[in-house]
C-alpha cells in the first residue's frame, strides 16, 4: 500500500492513538477529517477497518474487510480481519470464518497467524485432528510466538484436553 502524505497521515496516526486509548468514536471522527478524495485509499480504509473491529461493529467490519480483500488480495491482514469479523457478525460464524481463511494457508504459506487461526476454527468445529495438524504447521512457521499465544487461547482448549 502506498503511504499517505500529511496531513492525512497525521489523521490516521491520531485515529490509531484514539483506538489505543479505547475511544473508537474519536478515532472514526479523526478519519472523517481526511478529505473525501482520499477516503478510498487503502491506508485510510485499513484504519477505518481497525476502528470498526475495535468498536466491535462486526457487520460493518465484515463488509469493509471483504471489499478490501477483493481489492487487495495480497494483503494478509485484510484476510485475517475478514475472517475475524465474519466469525462475529450476525450472518457469520466459525464455519464462515474457516471458509474464508482456510484457502489462505496455501496462498500465504509463510504467515503463521493464518495457520494458527485456521487451527482455532477447526478446533471450534470439533475437527481436532485437523486442528492439531494445522497448529503444527503454525508452530513450524511461528515457533515460540505460537506457543505463547496458544497457551491461553480458549479456542484451543479441546486440544489441550486430549
Amino acid at each position: 500500500m502506498e503511504p499517505l502524505e500529511p496531513p492525512a497521515s497525521h489523521h490516521v496516526k491520531a485515529a490509531i492513538g484514539w483506538i489505543e486509548l479505547g475511544n473508537v468514536p474519536e478515532a472514526l471522527a479523526e478519519l472523517e477529517r481526511i478529505p473525501g478524495q482520499l477516503q478510498s485509499l487503502p491506508a485510510v480504509q485499513a484504519s477505518r477497518l481497525d476502528c470498526l473491529i475495535a468498536g466491535e461493529k462486526w457487520n460493518e467490519a465484515v463488509i469493509l474487510a471483504k471489499s478490501l480483500c477483493d481489492q487487495y488480495p495480497e494483503e494478509v491482514g485484510f484476510w485475517l480481519h475478514h475472517a475475524y469479523a465474519n466469525r462475529r457478525c450476525e450472518a457469520g460464524g466459525i464455519k464462515e470464518a474457516y471458509e474464508i481463511l482456510a484457502p489462505c494457508v496455501e496462498l500465504f504459506p509463510d504467515e503463521w497467524l493464518i495457520a494458527y487461526n485456521v487451527a482455532c476454527y477447526l478446533c471450534r468445529l470439533d475437527r481436532l485432528g485437523e486442528a492439531a495438524a494445522m497448529l503444527k504447521i503454525a508452530r513450524a512457521i511461528g515457533g515460540e510466538q505460537v506457543d505463547e499465544l496458544a497457551r491461553d487461547d480458549e479456542d484451543l482448549i479441546p486440544l489441550r484436553e486430549l
